[in-house]
Parts: structure tokens; C-alpha cells; sequence
């Protein structure tokens, strides 16, 4: 079978064209953990105690304040921790032997608070550390929550569940999740969902308003949907921005510490940091830094490019004090001089005194030619009039 030659010349780069970041797509899976936590209310953790196999789950902010309050105030510092730890674990407690522990809970949990007590307190300290490390991954699933309520798969599953709440047994297929309460999580993305439903609903609204005034004054309309259209993609932009950074400090588990620091490539190619940004973020500082402008008060970018140029000034008298001094010698040199001498002082060594002479002498036969070429000019070409060989 015949090949094509090769067209393109081996040493020939290949040009590599870069894809922003904001066109790349996420990998799914990151979804998994968050979508098993937001549509079931808790992660889970199978292990075995005592011979008994037992799965575990996360706790919710609503069932860690009822265990404070089974807290009794008259039990002494190691019996309050004994049941704080019993109670933890009880509450904890998903599946034991296969059968459901959540289905009618507050009536067993009494029994089943007992129960985990009279297990060993080594094996006890075991299982709650455990359980913290467990708890502990749901800290880095609560921001991921704002960026997933854009993404298609959640908008379809809010689609999906319809009129019932995220945490019913009809939307959980386990009974006893509705005594649970809603998580955190659940309660954000519940509120965000709702938030999306009605902007859409405005900006369909909007839509038809614009497109009825068009009819009317198509040329006052068009600005007004550029403007619209601007808008909408500066938001996506923010919003894609934001995803990239949730999911970066997601995978690397970097939640709630410190963010890294940022840089940007100034115009000459260095790198700056940014130390802080300054920027309005409600209508209350949006009126502070308008009554500041306005009475001509000095915020920190003000402050910050007055030292940029006090500095520059100062930067440009050092280097013209020391061009002055290279020009005109120091003050000894200055005092040896005689004014009779009337030549010019060459600064520098041979190379420097070389190339000095050599620019006057092309200065002088410059001179030279412009003039014999106006004399020239003068005379059409034809030599000058001798008045001694008239009549000779």
C-alpha cells in the first residue's frame, strides 16, 4: 500500500496551541464523594466489633447538638466523657448485621447508647478516632457544593427529585434518613437550586420584555443585550475561575488553610505577588471609597504610587549627579583646569579618544561635501567665471 510523502519538513517545529484553563473539562469522578454525601446525608465506614459487623456513617450538625444535650450536668469529667463517647458512637451507628439502625431510632437510642457502653473504653477510643477521620473528609466536601449546583448532573437531579425534600425516603431509598434532618451541604444546595430556578425564570422574563421592545426600538435594544450578554459572561468566567480553585484545593486537600500565594507577569516579564487585593465587595465599602475619592482623601493605591515615585525620583538625581560628575570631572580636576586651555576633555581611554576623532573628521568631510555641492549647484555644473582671461 502507497504512503503519502512526508509534507512537512522534519526539522520543522509543530506549533503547540495551549487550551485556557476554562475549557477544560473536569473529570466526573471528583462528584462521586460529594453526590454520595448530598443525595444520602452521611458517608460510610464498614467495620467489624466484638464479632458484630457494624457500618458507620458521619454525623450532621443537628444530631451532634442533640448529643449535647443528653450531656448531664451532674456527672463528673470522666463520666461525662464516657457518655459523650457512647452517645457519639451510637449516633454514629448506620447498619448493624445488615438491618437498618435509623429505621425508628429515638425510640432504640437509649437502648443502643447502653449497649455501645458496656464495649471495651480501648476499643471505644479505637472506633472515635476512626470516626473522626471520617468526619473529617466532610470539612472538605462543603465547598465543593456552591461550584456542583451549576453543573448539569446536579441540575438534572434537582429536576429529578421535584417537589421532594433532598433527605425523604423516597429520594434516599432508606428509611429513617428524614429523622436525620438536612445536612449542611443538603440545606446549601437546596438554597442554591431554588436561587437558580428564579433567576432563570427572571431572565426568561427579561428575555420576552426585550424582545417585544425590540420591535418597537430595535437600535435602543441592541445596547441593552450587549450590556446583558457582558454580564452573562463575566459571570461564567467567575464561576469557572472559582470551580478550577475549589476543585484544586479539593484534590489536594487544602481546605480551609491558607491560599497559596498568587503572582502575575508584569509588562517587562517579572513576576509580582499580590499581597491584597482592594476591591468593593458591597454597597457600604463601595460608598466609603466614593466619599474618600470625592474628598480627596488618599486611599493605599494612592499612597503606594506616591512611594513608587518618590523612589524613581529619587533613583533619577543619584544617576544625574552621577552623569554630572563623569561629564565634568570631580572638584579637584575642575580647580586644576585653565580657561586659556579651550580644549574639550575626552573621558574614557584610547578607544573612547579614537572614536571622538573619527566622528569629527565625518563631521568635517560632511561639511565639505555639502559645500562643494551647493557651489556646484550654483554654477549649473560649469566652471566658476575668471574675470583675468577676459580679453587675453
Amino acid at each position: 500500500m502507497a504512503t503519502l510523502p512526508e509534507t512537512r519538513s522534519p526539522a520543522a517545529r509543530r506549533v503547540q496551541i495551549e487550551l485556557p484553563e476554562t475549557y477544560k473539562k473536569v473529570d466526573e469522578s471528583v462528584w462521586e464523594e460529594l453526590e454520595s454525601y448530598l443525595f444520602l446525608g452521611f458517608l460510610t465506614s464498614a467495620s467489624t466489633v466484638v464479632g458484630q459487623n457494624f457500618v458507620f456513617k458521619t454525623l450532621n450538625h443537628n444530631e451532634i447538638r442533640n448529643i449535647r444535650f443528653m450531656r448531664s450536668m451532674r456527672a463528673t469529667t470522666a463520666e461525662s466523657k464516657a457518655m459523650f463517647t457512647a452517645a457519639f458512637i451510637a449516633h454514629s451507628v448506620f447498619m448493624v448485621n445488615g438491618n437498618n439502625a435509623l429505621y425508628d431510632r429515638p425510640k432504640n437510642l437509649i437502648r443502643l447508647i447502653k449497649t455501645i457502653s458496656k464495649i471495651p473504653a480501648r476499643t471505644q477510643d479505637k472506633i472515635l478516632d476512626n470516626l473522626s477521620y471520617l468526619n473529617a473528609k466532610v470539612s472538605y466536601l462543603y465547598p465543593l457544593v456552591e461550584v456542583y449546583a451549576y453543573e448539569n448532573r446536579s441540575r438534572f437531579r434537582w429536576y429529578q427529585l421535584g417537589t421532594f425534600p433532598v433527605h425523604d425516603p423516597r429520594a434516599t431509598g432508606l428509611a429513617g434518613t428524614d429523622d436525620l434532618g438536612m445536612t449542611m451541604c443538603q440545606q446549601t444546595w437546596t438554597s442554591i437550586n431554588i436561587l437558580i430556578d428564579r433567576r432563570e425564570t427572571a431572565e426568561r422574563e427579561w428575555s420576552h420584555a426585550k424582545f417585544i421592545g425590540s420591535c418597537f426600538a430595535g437600535k435602543g435594544v441592541r445596547p441593552i443585550e450587549e450590556r446583558d450578554r457582558a454580564r452573562l459572561e463575566t459571570e461564567r468566567v467567575e464561576r469557572d475561575e472559582k470551580r478550577i480553585k475549589v476543585l484544586h484545593s479539593y484534590l489536594n486537600r487544602t481546605a480551609g488553610e491558607d491560599d497559596a500565594p498568587q503572582y502575575f507577569t508584569l509588562p517587562d516579564g517579572r513576576k509580582a505577588e499580590v499581597k491584597r487585593k482592594f476591591k468593593a465587595e458591597s454597597a457600604e465599602e463601595l460608598r466609603d471609597e466614593l466619599s474618600a475619592a470625592l474628598s480627596g482623601e488618599k486611599d493605599y493605591h494612592d499612597l503606594v504610587i506616591e512611594q513608587k515615585q518618590r523612589e524613581f525620583l529619587d533613583r533619577h538625581k543619584s544617576i544625574e549627579s552621577g552623569r554630572m560628575k563623569l561629564m565634568y570631572g570631580s572638584s579637584e580636576s575642575k580647580s586644576g583646569r585653565t580657561a586659556a586651555s579651550g580644549a574639550s576633555r575626552i573621558l574614557g581611554g584610547r578607544q573612547e579618544a579614537d572614536a571622538y576623532l573619527r566622528r569629527m573628521e565625518e563631521i568635517r568631510l560632511s561639511q565639505m561635501e555639502t559645500a562643494q555641492k551647493a557651489i556646484m549647484e550654483s554654477g549649473d555644473g560649469q566652471e566658476p567665471f575668471d574675470e583675468g582671461s577676459e580679453g587675453g
